[in-house]
């Protein structure tokens, strides 16, 4: 980034700002969704535009190990399946 120009001290206080905004703003997102129960959860994501779904669920998948979603994804299946359709009776 040496190419840049240096930042005058009011563009510095201004991009101090907003990357403190961003902080703030993911801070509060992650304590949200980690606390918020799943119904206010989907009812959130329910006022999103598609695009805006598409993006956050894009995001979320580039930053995932996408197969420990799947594994979590087959235990859930399976600890909702009635025993007789379970592998092996499990």
């Amino acid at each position: 980034m040496s190419d840049r120009h240096p930042l005058s001290e009011p563009q510095a206080r201004a991009r101090a700002w907003l990357e403190q905004q961003h902080t703030d703003a993911h801070e509060l997102l992650v304590t949200l969704l980690h606390y918020v129960p799943e119904p206010d959860r989907t009812r959130a994501l329910a006022q999103l535009t598609t695009a805006e779904l598409r993006h956050l669920a894009r995001l979320l998948a580039d930053a995932t190990d996408l197969r420990q979603i799947a594994r979590a994804i087959l235990a859930d299946l399976q600890h909702h399946l009635p025993a007789q359709q379970r592998p092996n009776g499990s």
